[in-house]
């Protein structure tokens, strides 16, 4: 009976509106000290660094901001070698200062690739071949041969080139390719009909 009215008692009353107070604010002041350290609604804005070089981003003092990482390199004949081709987080994205950001980057070095077979194999054929092992088609030349539309032989840098035989992954396959019944309407005396002129 007394615990209970030692409960209800201004003392006790009084006592426990000044701890619950003396805890809010320590509570208030923890919350605002870890929005203090940990830069609390402090953002900077990720700029767009793909197609630029790799080593320009790094050595731009206004980058200073972010730390980057490469995590993975591609081939491209198409783009400078070490250019940014993606980035994450995206451009546009609001982080915190010292954000990392990832990069992939072209390669120096061009991926390897293995030359396929393409003699017998209709033209369409063997373009699909050449565009799954990374190759471009480049020039056709028509030949005097009994079977149209196939596929003679396979030149690189003007030679004949071997089946297994490795390289770079964009490099140009030149074809001869058979003009069957088209042949006897018209005269073709060597290589050198060029039919992408």
């Amino acid at each position: 009976m007394d615990f209970l009215r030692f409960l209800f008692s201004k003392t006790f009353l009084k006592h426990l509106l000044i701890l619950v107070g003396i805890s809010l604010i320590l509570i208030w002041v923890a919350l605002q000290s870890l929005a203090w350290y940990t830069k609390h609604r402090e953002y900077i804005i990720v700029p767009d660094f793909r197609e630029q070089s790799f080593t320009d981003v790094l050595t731009d003092p206004g980058n200073k901001d972010y730390q980057f990482n490469v995590i993975d390199s591609v081939f491209s004949s198409d783009k400078p070698a070490r250019s940014i081709l993606s980035q994450d987080p995206f451009p546009g994205a609001k982080v915190k200062k010292n954000r990392m950001v990832y990069l992939t980057i072209t390669s120096v070095i061009p991926e390897k690739t293995t030359m396929p077979e393409l003699r017998d194999l209709t033209l369409r054929q063997a373009q699909s071949m050449l565009e799954a092992s990374g190759l471009k088609l480049g020039k056709l030349f028509y030949i005097n041969t009994f079977d149209e539309d196939a596929v003679q032989n396979q030149l690189f840098n003007g030679s004949i080139i071997k089946a297994g035989t490795e390289l770079d992954k964009s490099s140009v396959i030149n074809l001869t390719v058979g003009m069957g019944a088209k042949a006897a309407e018209v005269q073709v005396d060597t290589l050198g009909v060029d039919s992408l002129q």
